[in-house]
């Protein structure tokens, strides 16, 4: 599941999303999408926060497979405007 809070911080995780999990947050948040991208568990094994002001960042990362980065461009559409 994928939520986000109302600092911009984007949420990949399991389970109750109802609040931000980004370090000193914790402001509720919404739910953005259902799909549960497995790939961001092996960062972290309950899920992974991140601004969305660098979300692109995780289309650049070059560990991550492009199975991923697909579906991360159909959450996000507004990323595929930038070039990588």
């Amino acid at each position: 599941m994928i939520s986000e809070c109302s600092n911009g911080h984007i949420c990949f995780g399991k389970g109750d999303l109802s609040s931000c999990a980004m370090r000193d947050c914790g402001r509720p948040t919404v739910i953005i999408s259902l799909v549960d991208i497995q790939w961001f568990y092996k960062i972290n094994e309950s899920g992974l926060c991140i601004n969305r002001k660098d979300l692109h960042m995780t289309l650049i990362d070059r560990n991550m497979p492009k199975d991923v980065k697909k579906t991360v461009l159909k959450i996000f559409p507004h990323l595929e405007e930038r070039k990588y």
